[in-house]
């Protein structure tokens, strides 16, 4: 079980990562936060919810700000990815968020995200109204 958790560990950090990489800015807004209450847990998940969470807020706020757009390409960076964990990641952890929060936006949203990306996103239509 250890050499599993292991692999669960090293995604999480690779993903934090680059997203920090990406989007400092994010970096500072949980170190204000006290860090995620996620990241010592190493879920991925729960870690992409929050901040899919948060870009829901600044999408709110000012949908063309250069967060929402560096989030966009962060997003998009990940998508690329051939790995199918890395995808479902994406997913769950992000679209859904997306889809089920900004219904408002839900097509500025899908004009957002990469070619390969918009059929996960509009796939949430089955299951959210």
């Amino acid at each position: 079980m250890g050499e599993l958790k292991e692999i669960d560990i090293f995604i999480f950090n690779t993903l934090r990562n680059v997203l920090y990489e990406k989007l400092p800015e994010y970096k500072d807004v949980l170190d204000l936060q006290g860090d995620s209450i996620y990241s010592s847990e190493y879920n991925i998940y729960l870690f992409m919810n929050e901040f899919a969470s948060y870009l829901v807020s600044r999408i709110i706020e000012d949908r063309t700000s250069v967060f929402t757009k560096k989030s966009f390409d962060y997003i998009n960076l990940l998508g690329q990815s051939d790995n199918c964990e890395v995808l479902n990641i994406v997913n769950v952890g992000v679209l859904e968020i997306l889809y089920t929060e900004e219904a408002d936006n839900r097509e500025w949203i899908k004009r957002n995200l990469s070619e390969k990306l918009q059929p996960y996103f509009l796939a949430w239509s089955k299951y959210y109204r």
